[in-house]
């Protein structure tokens, strides 16, 4: 008989308390046999987050994380593991039953170092289910494939990811000194691929991740993506992928217009960008859930937050200022 490789799922918390409950449930009702344990690796909760994990039991273990981030969650998750494989969880997600099974079929099959699912967004408010949809759509987010494939395919990164122990060990493990917090996911796996690595995304692996809900926190978010990219550009001289030049470009294109042009003609970058996101809007809002005006909202949110935040960060690693490893408690 063919033994399950034994798993470690990693789960980084910090003030998680709405969250966690549900996502370590979906984890505990995983239908697979392998599982030894849920190291949830706390950054120093102060909302409750600690005890629930603590009350919970085994197979759910809470460790301490005194350097706060989700990189230094995954390195300590990673020292401490004894599964074979590695599955990275987000307390922000619930997982399908079958999620971990899934992971480790796919990891097997294809003999990728990476794989996961698409990053499927449940809203459950009004403007969370115009961010779910503007992020599920190439309009929202561009070729980001990992966002919405529908077939088993090779892609730059996934959402969280499913490794072998030793490969995360090969690999170095996430980088906790050098990158504004967000990037660690997106930079190891660039590492990867730069070292002749393969990830691959797998619709059959199924989680439901719960997006921001206003669109102060959507901005907060996006102009953190962006500042990651940034971060990540300071370190290898080059971007993972051309996507961010998107929304930087945008910017870029709206202030030399403001700057250069006359008239009217200094706002037609803002205005055009106006019309595309009511387009997209009307679109999306075909989906009776999905307001139009929240979705055009959306998108505008996303594509200028992510840009102010790729500048922001292309100066500070000009300068030779450091990057926020971590983030200012509760503040995601």
């Amino acid at each position: 008989m063919n033994v399950a490789p034994s798993v470690s799922v990693i789960l980084p918390t910090l003030n998680e308390r709405a969250y966690l409950r549900d996502c370590l449930d979906s984890l505990l009702a995983q239908d697979y046999v392998g599982i030894e344990e849920v190291l949830v690796v706390d950054g120093g909760s102060t909302d409750g987050t600690r005890g629930i994990a603590e009350r919970t039991g085994a197979p759910v273990r809470l460790v301490d994380n005194p350097r706060m981030s989700a990189a230094a969650a995954m390195n300590i998750g990673i020292g401490l593991a004894t599964g074979e494989i590695v599955v990275r969880a987000d307390a922000h997600t619930l997982y399908g039953r079958d999620y971990v099974r899934r992971c480790v079929d796919v990891l097997t099959e294809t003999g990728a170092d990476n794989v996961g699912g698409p990053m499927r967004p449940v809203g459950t408010t009004s403007f969370g289910r115009a961010v779910a949809a503007v992020t599920s759509s190439p309009f929202g987010v561009g070729p980001g494939r990992f966002h919405y494939s529908r077939q088993r395919e090779e892609v730059d990164t996934v959402y969280l990811g499913c490794w072998r122990l030793s490969t995360l060990r090969a690999v170095g493990g996430y980088d906790e000194s050098s990158l504004q917090w967000a990037a660690e996911d997106q930079e190891l796996n660039f590492r990867l691929r730069r070292a002749g690595g393969r990830i691959v995304v797998d619709p059959g692996i199924r989680t439901s991740y719960f997006p921001r809900e206003t669109v102060a926190a959507l901005a907060r978010q996006y102009a953190n993506y962006g500042m990651a990219k940034a971060s990540t550009l300071a370190k290898h001289r080059t971007l993972p992928t051309w996507r961010p030049l998107a929304p930087a470009g945008l910017l870029a294109a709206a202030v030399a217009g403001a700057t250069a042009g006359r008239g009217w003609r200094r706002a037609a970058i803002p205005l055009l960008h106006v019309g595309v996101c009511a387009a997209v809007g009307l679109r999306l809002g075909r989906d009776p859930g999905v307001a139009p005006h929240r979705a055009a909202t959306a998108m505008a949110v996303c594509h200028w937050s992510y840009g102010t935040g790729f500048w922001s960060g292309v100066v500070r690693g000009a300068v030779g200022a450091r990057f926020d490893q971590r983030p200012r408690r509760g503040r995601r």
